[in-house]
């Protein structure tokens, strides 16, 4: 069964006829409808300085363009950042898993991490 469209290999034949860029936002779309229903829990780590504020806004963004439903909080305790292992802020954490560090994502970034999850 395939991961994506549940079906028996729907998406691939669909491959073979519209190839592979129009393949690749169709699989995205996928996972992003797979994950709909479920919540995402998403962490903007730092100290809440401008920065971390602007990654905050475009994680927000990111989540309402995608339609996904998430819970996004704010860590600033530094005793946390070292408990995830981030040395540099702001950083972004899906699921638990860092997936930024150390600069302010762009909305389109964001939707790449939240769509590839």
């Amino acid at each position: 069964m395939c991961q994506y469209c549940g079906n028996t290999g729907l998406c691939y034949i669909l491959f073979s006829f519209i190839g592979i860029k129009v393949f690749s936002k169709i699989k995205s779309w996928l996972t992003v409808l797979k994950r709909r229903g479920t919540e995402m829990k998403i962490e903007i780590v730092g100290p809440g300085c401008p920065r971390c504020i602007a990654t905050e806004k475009n994680v927000k963004e990111a989540v309402k363009q995608l339609g996904i439903q998430a819970e996004i909080t704010k860590v600033t305790n530094v005793a946390e950042f070292a408990k995830k292992g981030i040395m540099f802020t702001p950083a972004v954490v899906v699921d638990g898993e860092v997936k930024i560090s150390g600069k302010i994502p762009t909305v389109d970034e964001v939707k790449k991490i939240l769509s590839s999850k």
